[in-house]
């Protein structure tokens, strides 16, 4: 699968927890997030370097922005706890593996390990 059908997929079955995603799927996606993340941390980077705003910038509300980025964010969690599943159920292991994320540093290797694998044709029983 290419990198933009990945992003069309990703976005398409958002929400989706049964059927399968590709290796390929799974690792753009997984790229893109990456990349995303560095961009936000320079961004983050330059702005903390700015002087200070005047103080009568400083008290102005700012709870749309943040309730923004809040859907956002949470949008793209669902995202993308939802192509893990579908990555682990393509490897003929259930969704539940999902949860190895919150045991803290084994968790996210082991599920690194898990998505890495190659399909199993076994997996097909999560198709609905």
């Amino acid at each position: 699968m290419g990198p933009l059908r990945a992003v069309g997929n990703f976005f398409r079955k958002g929400t989706t927890f049964s059927g399968r995603a590709s290796r390929s799927e799974y690792w753009w996606i997984a790229l893109y997030v990456a990349l995303l993340s560095v961009v936000q941390q320079v961004l983050l980077d330059r702005r903390s370097k700015k002087p200070h705003a005047p103080e009568k910038q400083r008290h102005q509300p700012r709870v749309l922005p943040v309730l923004g980025a809040l859907a956002g964010v949470t949008a793209l969690v669902t995202c993308n706890v939802s192509l893990s599943v579908r990555r682990l159920h393509d490897v003929n292991r259930s969704g539940w593996w999902f949860l190895l994320t919150f045991i803290p540093g084994l968790g996210t290797v082991a599920l690194m390990v898990l998505s890495s694998l190659p399909s199993n044709p076994r997996g097909a029983r999560f198709d609905r």
